[in-house]
């Protein structure tokens, strides 16, 4: 082991002398084509062995075998010309000429690798180094393979860490239960590195295969997805490594870019394992590949249903998902309920803050369910950290043997301090949230006051982590909007202190967004005068139709003096009215209530997804009709409540007076919900009415000037938003386990004194 450790070091330790390597992700993407081509040679040479007909699909000059594994072979300049002229594009025209076996698998690797090195001599002392390693000696091939898992964990600190690895522990524990059996398909649609491929083979391997026949079960049944090149590329070097001779069966590739509707039955597996990426956003269209009442362009989500659909009728899988899916609402809830009717989600392993430590703090859970049968309960289990410690870290990582009680459990399941079940009716009426406390914990008081400050000094460093990485990134969009740094730091602290502090940081965060202070301009984006001009033409069209019966003002010209600040270049100011068309719900009478029907969406329902609705099951306009999707607007209410824009995320219905559906003429729905919204204190001066109910009117509405960046730009401010607010919830929930905390503190101090 040391030996193989020793080679591996000395090889980043030559990488980190070429000018051309720029840090630990350009060092391991190097690494990855070598090893993959050393690999490839080494199996190629078992293969002749084995198969007297066997022929390489890489000409013979380009083989590892002909130009690497000679120590004196070709170096210097002329080994830089070789690979840059010669074997990258050679190899890389593999991924346009072959579709099928091993041809195939150099081509999806070559396709976006690149050689970063610049020179020659020290490329050669890497190969030297490398061909030290004999990939057809198992105790070589074991060895590498503990050494080969410390280089992905390096990922973890080259750039995008939590896509690319998952704790082996867990992967382990969750492969142990799923227990995918012989003939079974295995499918991970976001296989990163492959660790949960790889373990399926092992487990597979070591209880199931006897025969060379079962041997080629195994091989034909290991399935997988990887968006990325340089997991992808990895994770098929991985495959090799564990023995899969031409893993052609994962795919460079997104899959969340295929619609839903094109697989088949035929396409379906039957064990699922995966860890998809959590708190990313996919580009736009994405979503449109899915049901329209699921759509959302979280990945996570989009994942929850793509696994679904992918499952055979009694299907396993075992998932890694965040706490926020857990009590999501809205598109999330839809999504959760259709799970639970689907599928029968029997356990949920709740695991503790900082197993993805140190590079995310993230609480996560482990979600097993089986396809064809509803959840009628859900048992939850509390894993706990091991004795004497209170937070996992690089070098205390969560073990395998920490499930041993999990385990025991399993078959033999009872209710104690960290396990407990909920019913499906209890799950319906808290709105399909998951999120469901352990009811069985012990009383804080009961637990010594020692612990509970270590649990609070850590809850204090992460809420001061988050809170300062919110600060840094807001500084700067600050800066851009001309307020000093002093200034804004100085107003910063007091925010995050009060709810209502971050409600104050939110408008922030949307003003800096509409002033283009969050997001850098881009020369390939369509000026927004382009898109203003494509709009105005749909519009008419629009206003067109229907025998002229879409009536709509038409107001003044804006001018400077009407709008609050000057826009960015590329930009412009456009009344709403020319943005969206609007159409006011219709009023009910309460004798016109059912119990059953279409939903009636009433105010109280668009900021309460708990709000329970009242039906109708009468005929319904179109213009009234509300699918999943819409943007509403609530022209009447409480100022701080419901005033304001919301994309519709419940079920389809129908709309009810005090509320405006908007009609769009381009895809910029969700920037103009933030627009608006950024922009409430206008409309809310401007309201009329009582000391509670206010109202704003269409004119009002119509009329307010709105900030039109190019669609591109928009895309990319709706995304920075999302992720800023993310935080500020994330510090909401962080005060509230502070609050927590200094309660159970004070009551278990008192009671020890007693």
């Amino acid at each position: 082991m040391s030996s193989i450790s020793a080679v591996v070091k000395s090889i980043q330790d030559v990488m980190r002398q070429d000018a051309g390597i720029d840090g630990d992700a350009q060092r391991i993407g190097q690494l990855a084509w070598m090893f993959f081509l050393k690999i490839f040679d080494d199996r190629e040479a078992e293969a002749e062995l084995l198969d007297s007909d066997y022929r390489s699909p890489i000409p013979s000059d380009l083989r590892w075998r002909i130009w690497a594994a000679p120590k004196e072979g070709i170096t210097g300049d002329a080994l830089v010309g070789f690979v840059n002229n010669k074997l990258f594009p050679t190899l890389k025209q593999f991924a346009e000429t072959s579709t099928t076996g091993r041809s195939n698998v150099i081509g999806n690797v070559f396709q976006d690798a690149f050689n970063y090195m610049k020179n020659g001599t020290l490329i050669r002392q890497v190969v030297n180094k490398i061909n030290e390693i004999d990939f057809n000696r198992s105790e070589d091939r074991h060895l590498f393979g503990d050494i080969y898992e410390q280089i992905l964990k390096g990922l973890q600190s080259a750039g995008n860490s939590g896509e690319y690895y998952t704790p082996r522990a867990v992967t382990q524990f969750m492969i142990d239960i799923v227990s995918p059996n012989l003939g079974e398909s295995v499918l991970d649609p976001a296989c990163g590195t492959g660790g949960f491929l790889t373990g399926a083979i092992e487990h597979v391997r070591a209880n199931h295969v006897r025969t060379p026949d079962d041997e080629q079960i195994l091989q034909s049944s290991i399935l997988g997805v990887e968006k990325k090149q340089l997991p992808h590329l990895l994770c098929t070097t991985n495959l090799l490594l564990h023995g899969i001779d031409v893993p052609t069966n994962v795919a460079h590739d997104n899959t969340l870019a295929r619609p839903l509707r094109d697989y088949t039955s035929k396409e379906r597996v039957d064990v699922i394992l995966t860890n998809p990426p959590f708190g990313g956003i996919e580009e736009p269209g994405v979503e449109n590949n899915f049901p329209r009442a699921y759509r959302t362009r979280e990945t996570a989500d989009l994942f929850l249903i793509l696994i679904q659909h992918r499952l055979k009728t009694g299907g396993r899988a075992a998932v890694v998902l965040p706490d926020g899916t857990l009590f999501g609402d809205g598109v999330k809830a839809r999504i959760k309920e259709k799970l639970l009717t689907e599928c029968n989600l029997h356990t949920i392993v709740r695991l503790p803050k900082g197993v993805f430590n140190p590079y995310t703090g993230i609480a996560t859970n482990l979600l097993f369910f089986t396809k064809g049968e509803p959840t009628k309960e859900i048992w939850y289990y509390e894993h706990q950290y091991p004795a004497g410690y209170k937070n996992y870290s690089k070098t205390k990582p969560i073990r395998l043997e920490e499930f041993e009680a999990e385990k025991a459990w399993w078959h033999d399941r009872v209710e104690s301090q960290v396990s407990w079940k909920v019913s499906i009716e209890q799950i319906r009426e808290n709105n399909w949230n998951l999120d469901v406390d352990n009811p069985n914990d012990a009383d804080p008081s009961h637990r010594e006051p020692a612990e509970l400050l270590d649990d609070l000094q850590i809850a204090k460093r992460d809420f001061a982590k988050l809170r300062d990485s919110l600060r840094d990134e807001l500084a700067g969009a600050a800066s851009n909007a001309s307020l000093p740094p002093e200034t804004f730091r100085s107003a910063f602290a007091p925010m995050v202190e009060s709810d209502a502090g971050l409600d104050k940081l939110q408008a922030l965060i949307l003003d800096l967004a509409m002033r283009g202070s969050l997001t850098e301009r881009a020369r390939s984006d369509e000026p927004a005068r382009a898109l203003l001009a494509r709009v105005q033409s749909e519009r008419e069209r629009f206003l067109g139709t229907a025998g002229g019966r879409r009536r709509t003002k038409t107001y003044s010209v804006l001018q400077d003096i009407d709008v609050p600040y000057r826009a960015p270049d590329g930009w412009e100011w456009s009344r709403a009215v020319d943005l969206i068309h609007t159409v006011n719900g219709r009023a009910f009478k309460p004798a016109e209530w059912s119990s059953d029907g279409l939903p009636i969406i009433r105010i109280q329902n668009l900021n309460n997804t708990k709000a329970p609705f009242n039906h109708f099951k009468g005929e319904v306009a179109p213009r009234h009709r509300v699918d999943p999707g819409d943007l509403l607007i609530s022209w009447s209410g409480t100022p701080g409540t419901s005033f304001g824009a919301f994309v519709w995320d419940g079920p389809a219905g129908v709309l009810n007076q005090h509320i405006f559906k908007c009609t769009l003429f381009e895809d910029y729905r969700d920037f103009i919900c933030l627009a608006i919204n950024s922009r409430l204190d206008v409309l809310i001066g401007d309201a009329h009415g009582g000391v509670g109910l206010q109202h704003f009117t269409k004119d009002k509405l119509e009329r307010l000037p709105l900030p039109v960046p190019p669609l591109e730009e928009q895309r990319r401010i709706v995304d920075r938003v999302r992720h800023l607010l993310g935080m500020c919830a994330e510090l909401r929930e962080g005060r509230a386990r502070l609050r927590k905390l200094g309660g159970d503190l004070a009551a278990s101090v008192v009671a020890h004194a007693g």
